[in-house]
């Protein structure tokens, strides 16, 4: 490394002038320069579903989809009060920080001394020196190092912001889980209830016919059987239920109950699923959060190889001084120096340190381009699975909304019929035990159905939520 240099000494009547004007002398002497910044890849063939059309799906508090002023207040909370979201918004706050002390390097360095030193003289005497002035340093950015470092921090901070963005959907999607997750709960211990309701008829109806010869006591064991797996099956549902309150509770980053009992007793079914739009726009996948922060981290590793690459050539700085010294304080800057200097650095040899450094950030960069293509792949894959998923509980659920209606006609009938003696019990069990499965399965494929549905919105949500397109 070879460093040039020049400098001269000035005298001034006017100190005042040196002080002022030195910042200002320095940053004049500016060379900007652009930073190269890394194209975005094309992104690989996407499935038919995407359109360049904008999407009807909700990006924006899709939440409120589900008509559910309940659900919107424990979202609003869990965006405010999750501390898993005040961790990243601190680790944003690091980033932007660090974005600020990249662009100080833009500005001159300016520094004030004052300082006061005393001699011993040979007759036991002293002698007091005060000594003070101002200094000031600042690099012309002759290849755009400095910009390009503070490109890359900019980059780096809008995906820590990105980052957040992909937290807090996952915090809304999980708190919307819990909540209706609560609600299928409740639905599931009234169909429960009104399960065992209907179990209990029957037997007290085999009971009486066995009071009369003409059930066996295996008929009532087995009905009094089939009644306590729904009780097993109640304590279940309540003990979910308590699961999904704790749920709430850790999403809202509170440990007393946020849920009151009187809000939990009037629960009763699951909401409507909104009415779904078969395409979703391409803008839409590209705005996800966590596709844009691998889209910041692609730029930033650009911005790193621009770094790199002006790493390796000169270095130009100017430095300046405005400096005095007097046995009095007052007097200090009446004998005064004023000096500007132009410093060049050359680098010659490092053994290859900063050609390998160019090397490793554009490997970086590469690596940058294939994580930002998978993200996007993988993106778009959630999307149709959710699309897929949905679409199959769709027809599930209307499939075995007509098999409940038709088993609890046959129910209906088999009751009468053995009433009457006109059946034996066997044929009864197999009615009751067709319709409780198929009453099971119906609250669980529209569970399942829900779930598709806020897998899909938390899939095209960009996580700016409370904001307009």
């Amino acid at each position: 490394m070879i460093r040039l240099s020049a400098s001269s000494s000035f005298r001034f009547n006017h100190r005042a002038w040196a002080a002022i004007a030195l910042p200002v002398m320095l940053a004049s002497c500016s060379t900007f320069t652009g930073t190269q910044h890394t194209s975005v890849p094309d992104l690989p063939p996407m499935p038919a579903t995407f359109t360049e059309a904008s999407g009807e799906l909700p990006s924006v508090n899709w939440w409120v989809s589900f008509n559910d002023s309940t659900l919107d207040a424990l979202v609003e909370k869990a965006l405010a009060n999750n501390y898993s979201l005040k961790a990243a918004s601190a680790r944003v706050e690091q980033s932007l920080a660090s974005l600020r002390g990249s662009r100080s390097d833009y500005y001159p360095t300016v520094n004030a001394e004052l300082g006061k030193s005393r001699r011993w003289n040979e007759d036991d005497t002293t002698t007091s020196q005060w000594s003070g002035g101002l200094t000031a340093s600042y690099e012309l950015d002759l290849w755009g190092s400095i910009r390009a470092n503070a490109r890359q921090s900019e980059f780096t901070a809008d995906a820590t912001v990105a980052a957040y963005r992909t937290l807090a959907n996952t915090v809304a999607g999980q708190m919307t889980t819990s909540w209706l997750g609560l609600r299928m709960q409740s639905e599931n211990l009234i169909l429960l209830e009104r399960q065992r309701d209907r179990l209990t008829t029957a037997l007290t109806v085999i009971e009486g016919r066995k009071r009369s010869g003409q059930a066996a006591l295996t008929d009532v064991w087995q009905q009094q059987k089939l009644v306590e797996s729904i009780n097993v099956d109640l304590q279940s549902a309540k003990a979910e239920q308590a699961i999904y309150l704790q749920q709430i509770n850790l999403w809202s980053g509170q440990a007393d109950a946020v849920v009151s009992d009187d809000t939990l007793n009037s629960l009763t079914t699951l909401p409507q699923l909104p009415d779904n739009q078969s395409g979703v726009s391409l803008e839409a996948l590209k705005a996800r959060p966590d596709v844009q922060q691998a889209f910041y981290q692609l730029q930033a590793a650009g911005a790193g190889v621009a770094a790199a690459v002006a790493n390796r050539y000169p270095r130009f700085t100017l430095s300046a001084s405005y400096t005095g010294e007097d046995s009095e304080l007052s007097q200090v800057f009446d004998n005064w120096v004023a000096n500007l200097a132009g410093s060049l650095v050359l680098p010659l040899i490092d053994g290859a340190q900063r050609r390998a450094e160019v090397s490793r950030q554009k490997a970086l960069e590469a690596e940058a381009v294939a994580n930002y293509t998978q993200t996007v792949l993988e993106a778009a894959q959630e999307v149709q699975e959710a699309l897929v998923v949905e679409d199959r509980y769709v027809h599930t659920a209307q499939s075995l909304k007509d098999q409940l209606d038709l088993a609890r006609k046959t129910l209906q009938l088999q009751d009468m019929y053995y009433a009457r003696g006109q059946i034996d019990f066997l044929d009864l069990l197999n009615a009751q035990q067709e319709l409780l499965a198929l009453e099971k399965q119906y609250l669980t494929a529209r569970w399942s159905l829900i779930q598709a549905r806020i897998q899909l919105y938390k899939a095209v949500s960009h996580g700016q939520f409370g904001e307009t397109e």
